[in-house]
């Protein structure tokens, strides 16, 4: 990797570490200057602005999370282990990524007209379609479901994020009894709706 492809990074790494502590809002340009041990000029080379940073974060470091699920959602008729599927791979990404990560939760999470969310959202409504795609595909499969996709496509999306969050954070402990215990707790209460 050449050195302007490791700085790029670096900036790119400190900044996710650091909005993900302390919230877009909470971090300035400076700080995330020091952290990678670059100028201000260095900072506004690569990526403009800080606005511009959080773009590239979400751009570059957002894709592999949307690739993971698609791959996923991707509904081949059998409920229950897509669902797995889509938990699993959320944990194995948060797993892998904890700082992109803390940051998408910080960032959903975020007012509707923060900066941080405008430039979030689109890339967020792309997750929620995946999963919306998901339950109309497999709405058949569990006929208590008609109608309420949109409704159940919100719930298990925020259940695989919050329980992913809490394994990265040491809250929870993944194991193949905690996926089975999730999924079919969700599944028992859309069969039951």
């Amino acid at each position: 990797m050449e050195k302007s492809s490791e700085t790029r990074e670096l900036i790119l790494n400190s900044a996710t570490k650091l909005f993900a502590a302390k919230g877009y809002d909470g971090v300035g340009v400076q700080e995330i200057c020091n952290e990678s041990q670059i100028t201000k000029p260095t900072l506004y080379y690569y990526f403009g602005s800080k606005t511009g940073l959080l773009s590239a974060i979400i751009e570059e470091k957002g894709s592999a999370f949307l690739k993971a699920l698609q791959s996923a959602s991707n509904y081949t008729g059998d409920f229950v282990g897509s669902l797995t599927k889509i938990l699993e791979s959320t944990i194995d990404f948060a797993k892998a990524n904890p700082d992109f990560y803390r940051l998408h939760c910080t960032l959903k999470a975020a007012s509707g007209d923060s900066e941080a969310w405008k430039l979030y959202e689109p890339f967020y409504a792309k997750i929620q379609n995946l999963m919306t795609d998901f339950f109309l595909n497999s709405s058949n499969e569990i006929g208590n479901m008609r109608g309420k996709e949109i409704l159940f496509s919100r719930i298990f999306l925020q259940t695989s994020q919050a329980v992913a969050l809490d394994i990265i954070q040491d809250r929870l402990e993944k194991n193949n009894s905690m996926s089975f215990s999730v999924i079919h707790s969700f599944v028992y209460g859309v069969a039951a709706g």
